[in-house]
């Protein structure tokens, strides 16, 4: 279902960084993302550690990461439970990072487009389902999925959405897609 105008492109994921440092000012993680040669940055939540929380360290992330390529951002439980969290959120928008809360968007490419969805942390379970079908929209436009809650996976599925982004792995992971037409 992947169009074929998508043929390539590549999407890198950063999740629950927790405020980790990888480098002098992140430059080792920064380094990786840049060779990877992104199309896209997807953060699925916890940039911050709600115990120890240094919005600094997220916000100095996010504005080298919007340089290497566009950067969307959905909420984890960490930022979910802090009280910063309208002026990281603000923040992060002012760097140039998409914040996607319960939104869907058009990702265009090559003259076609996907549709990016964003979940909101923190959303009753129960209403996921609900709240998901109402943003697709168009169910042949293929759908992309940005989450923190993996345990919400089938959910996902019995909606339609194609690919899931999910974070709440701990240590600061780093996921790579690059889409592949069969």
């Amino acid at each position: 279902r992947i169009p074929a105008a998508f043929n390539g492109f590549r999407i890198a994921q950063i999740s629950d960084l927790h405020n980790a440092v990888f480098g002098e000012d992140n430059a080792e993680l920064l380094q990786i993302l840049s060779e990877c040669e992104p199309n896209i940055i997807v953060i699925t939540g916890d940039l911050v550690d709600a115990e120890h929380t240094d919005i600094d360290v997220a916000l100095d992330f996010a504005k080298e990461a919007v340089q290497i390529a566009d950067t969307y951002y959905v909420t984890g439980n960490h930022e979910a439970s802090l009280s910063q969290y309208d002026e990281l959120k603000a923040e992060l928008e002012n760097t140039g990072v998409v914040v996607l809360e319960d939104k869907a968007m058009q990702l265009e490419y090559n003259g076609d487009d996907i549709t990016l969805i964003g979940d909101m942390f923190g959303e009753v379970p129960a209403m996921v389902d609900t709240k998901l079908r109402g943003l697709i929209g168009d169910k042949d436009n293929y759908t992309i999925l940005l989450s923190h809650r993996p345990e919400l996976f089938e959910a996902y599925v019995n909606c339609g959405v194609d690919l899931v982004f999910s974070g709440h792995a701990h240590g600061g992971p780093v996921s790579y897609t690059h889409l592949t037409l069969p």
